[in-house]
C-alpha cells in the first residue's frame, strides 16, 4: 500500500499547500514516527488505492473509530513532519507574514545568563529523599 496515497488522503493540500505525500519518505524512515505509519498501512483494505477520495476518507474514519490510538499516533506523526516541511513553512510564512522557523538559534536574542540567579537554589537542601541507588 502506498504511504503517499494515505498521506494525501489525510492532508490533501490545495492551491497553496502541498499534499501530504511530501513527507511520505521522511515519515517512513523516521525512527519514532515510522511505526505509526506502518500500523495504519497494515490496516488499510487492499482496494484502498482504487477507492474514490470520499470512500478513502470513510475508510480512514472507520480505522480511526476502531484503532484510535494507532490512528492518533499517525496523525501526530504526519502533522509534525508536514507543518515543519520547508514547502509548507514557506506557505505559512507567505500567508501570515511571520517567520515559520524555530525561534532558536537564529531567533530571539537572549540576555547573557547571570549565575547569581542560582545563588538561592544552590544553598537549599535537596527537595527529594535520596534513594539507596543514589547513596552509592
Amino acid at each position: 500500500m502506498s504511504a503517499a496515497l494515505l498521506l494525501d488522503t489525510l492532508l490533501p493540500g490545495d492551491e497553496a499547500f502541498p499534499p501530504g505525500h511530501v513527507v511520505a519518505e521522511a515519515l517512513a524512515a523516521h525512527d519514532r514516527f515510522g511505526p505509526a505509519l506502518e500500523r495504519i498501512l497494515a490496516l488499510l483494505p487492499e482496494d484502498f488505492a482504487s477507492q474514490p477520495p470520499e470512500a478513502r476518507v470513510t475508510t480512514l474514519a472507520a480505522i480511526e473509530a476502531t484503532h484510535s490510538e494507532a490512528f492518533s499516533a499517525l496523525v501526530l506523526a504526519a502533522y509534525s513532519l508536514y507543518y515543519t516541511h520547508p514547502k509548507v513553512a514557506a506557505v505559512l510564512e507567505a500567508s501570515t507574514g511571520y517567520r515559520a522557523g524555530p525561534p532558536q538559534p537564529g531567533g530571539h536574542a537572549l540576555a547573557p545568563f547571570d549565575p547569581a540567579l542560582l545563588a538561592i537554589p544552590a544553598v537549599r537542601a535537596p527537595l527529594y529523599r535520596p534513594t539507596p541507588e543514589a547513596e552509592t
